[in-house]
């Protein structure tokens, strides 16, 4: 037990880093600074991408590309099974699966004729869009301004990130600056791997899921590029967050809330808490959820090792004795 006198307890307390005291009013002075620089960072990457609409636009669609295309190719596959079984033998089948694989190649590429892409659905057959729609004609120019603004950000997150760092840093010890230093990094790599993760697989494969859903000849898929986007931007953040996990486990941790041994022994409680918050922060279909429950269950395990390995930290329970550090 710590007393008083303990000369150790002394010792720490004597050598703690003097931070510099600022009243309310300067608190405020120094927030209003930061948030202005991070503003107008942001302002000048949203201006910095209005000539590229084309661009932005094409980035922001290319995942629902991917679905097409992966679905296209499952359509034809079962096209060609259904004519070798000796269905779909009439002209109107014939010419649809001629036209198919005459144009496969450009049209997977990505090089059939702009002006021709709103017959594809027609023309093959297969009736997901091709192209997305915008309703009431403004729609394309909004979704554009939305996305503009998650790329101006994307851009500008160094001087934002280094703004807010530099108001907190102002209150943290140097030891904690360290630890900040320290797992940052990590944390950045997380995030962008679940927005990728969340672009080029949870959202391709999930809207898929919900296409194939819908009865042909009952419900017929048209997708606005609104929703879409809405949809997009709502699975890749939740995507980006749940990637997380992992630094959310290491710093409970070294806070002291919870201990590794915890951890593993409440994994049953963890994975019931993974699929309620999978199923609360995706749409409304089990594919969806299972997309994203299934990466948290990795980032649980990843978790689980980086704490394992942190138990270094851990403060000793009562009796215990402390493990060495390495």
């Amino acid at each position: 037990m710590v007393t008083l006198d303990d000369p150790s307890a002394r010792a720490a307390y004597e050598q703690r880093e003097e931070l510099p005291r600022m009243s309310f009013g300067d608190h405020l002075d120094e927030l209003r600074k930061r948030l202005w620089r991070a503003l107008i960072a942001v302002v000048v990457a949203v201006v910095s991408m209005m000539p590229f609409h084309n661009q932005v636009m094409a980035i922001v669609i290319s995942p629902y590309r991917l679905l097409w295309k992966q679905g296209f190719v499952l359509y034809l596959e079962d096209f060609d099974a259904a004519v070798a079984r000796g269905e779909r033998n009439d002209k109107w089948h014939r010419e649809k699966l001629d036209f198919c694989r005459e144009n496969k190649d450009a049209i997977l590429a990505g090089t059939y004729p702009i002006d021709l892409a709103y017959e594809l659905p027609e023309r093959t057959g297969y009736r997901v869009p091709y192209e997305l729609v915008a309703v009431g004609g403004v729609e394309d120019f909004w979704t554009f301004l939305m996305a503009a603004m998650v790329f101006a950000a994307v851009i500008a997150s160094p001087v934002v990130i280094w703004q807010a760092w530099a108001f907190v840093a102002a209150g943290l010890y140097a030891g904690e600056r360290k630890v900040f230093y320290r797992f940052f990094p990590f944390m950045m790599v997380l995030l962008a791997a679940g927005v990728l993760f969340g672009c080029y697989f949870a959202v391709p494969y999930g809207l898929g899921f919900l296409i194939r859903l819908q009865v042909p000849g009952l419900v017929a898929p048209m997708l606005t590029v609104g929703n879409y986007f809405n949809f997009l931007f709502m699975l890749t953040t939740a995507m980006g967050l749940v990637f997380q996990l992992p630094m959310v486990m290491v710093a409970l941790q070294r806070i002291g809330l919870v201990r590794h041994r915890t951890f593993v022994k409440q994994w049953r409680y963890a994975v019931l808490s993974i699929f309620a918050i999978a199923m609360l922060i995706t749409p409304p279909d089990p594919f969806s959820m299972l997309l994203m429950a299934t990466p948290m269950m990795g980032l649980y395990g990843l978790g689980l090792l980086l704490t394992r390995f942190g138990r270094v930290h851990e403060r000793p329970e009562d009796g215990a004795v402390a493990p060495a550090k390495p």
